[in-house]
């Protein structure tokens, strides 16, 4: 059976040819003026694939996207941009609000054939159906957690960013939760006077995004690739809101996650009011030590700065007094803790 390709796109001569290349290598082709009317097609008449135009009169791409992911029919259908645009935040903000993929105007005909290709793949082989939708009623905060980590693997969409790159920003209303499956992520929070502080890293196997997801309310911190880089998997709100209404075992490890953050975040910030630069240097080394099991904490000076809560100039005094303590090594960026019990004892 043909796959069907819905084209939105204002200008005539664009979809015409896109309509032509798609015909000829075996696809039913509907296209559509302007995002209303693209729209509404797509819900009367859910198409395998979505290409959609992102400046447009009456309905731009984004508003089409937000539209039809938030529609039952229409949300799991593959959606690309096109666009002439290059810039990379235009990139970026149609990749958070949900799109599958997107090329740029004038694009090659074997780059598009590729994208829909790979698209119609995935989706053939993203379905909810893998997910049981038993609702449990034993306590099983455990089960719950690795329910929700196959969830990610089986209809996440995984994403690569590069050093430092932002992933959410503080303020955007919330389409996906996000997993870490490697490097590390920093989420931070901006002061009234311009300055970041880090209040969480986060490493493999850590979820962010739940509260924003959960309150329907925008994310209140921003997230960026540490300094290494980073990959995730980002699992639709749709989908964790389905999982979360038919297991509870979900909800429960969702609860246990947001406690245990609540508590470490309080400790944090008692630490960061009342104590020294040098005990809340250390804090931050133990922390990472602990959390990471002994390995480097491959943090710049700058991102080490924003997790303590000062300037980069005092982090770099604490850690050479640590040094010519013996507690630490300083190995490039990478800082090893060698002795943290009496790294620790500055703590108490």
């Amino acid at each position: 059976m043909k796959a069907t390709i819905l084209i939105i796109e204002d200008s005539e001569d664009v979809r015409e040819n896109l309509a032509e290349i798609l015909e000829l290598h075996g696809y039913e082709v509907r296209s559509e003026p302007n995002g209303l009317l693209g729209a509404k097609s797509a819900i009367d008449l859910p198409p395998d694939l979505i290409l959609c135009d992102v400046m447009m009169p009456e309905l731009d791409g984004f508003g089409v996207l937000n539209l039809l992911s938030e529609n039952a029919r229409t949300e799991a259908i593959p959606f690309v941009f096109i666009t002439a645009k290059t810039e990379m935040e235009d990139i970026r903000r149609g990749m958070n609000l949900g799109a599958d993929d997107y090329i740029t105007k004038p694009f090659y005909k074997d780059e598009l054939l590729n994208v829909i290709e790979t698209r119609l793949k995935k989706a053939a082989t993203r379905t909810t159906a893998e997910i049981s939708t038993k609702t449990v009623h034993l306590s099983d905060p455990r089960g719950g957690h690795a329910r929700l980590e196959a969830a990610f693997d089986k209809l996440g969409k995984q994403k690569k960013y590069e050093a430092c790159a932002t992933i959410i920003r503080e303020g955007e209303f919330p389409h996906f939760i996000f997993r870490v499956t490697e490097g590390r992520v920093h989420l931070s929070r901006s002061h009234e006077h311009g300055r970041n502080y880090i209040i969480a890293e986060l490493g493999a196997g850590e979820v962010f995004g739940v509260p924003s997801i959960l309150e329907r309310a925008p994310y209140h911190y921003t997230a960026r690739a540490a300094s290494g880089g980073s990959t995730l998997q980002a699992l639709p709100t749709n989908h964790l809101l389905r999982l979360l209404n038919t297991d509870r075992t979900v909800t429960e490890a969702l609860m246990h996650l947001m406690a245990g953050r609540v508590v470490s975040h309080g400790d944090r910030l008692v630490h960061q009011a009342y104590d020294s630069v040098r005990r809340r240097t250390a804090l931050v080394l133990c922390d990472l030590h602990d959390k990471y099991d002994g390995e480097g904490i491959a943090l710049s000076r700058d991102e080490l700065a924003q997790m303590v809560g000062t300037t980069k100039e005092s982090v770099i005094r604490a850690l050479s007094d640590f040094k010519r303590e013996e507690l630490i090594e300083l190995r490039g960026k990478e800082v090893a803790v060698v002795d943290v019990e009496n790294l620790r004892g500055l703590l108490v």
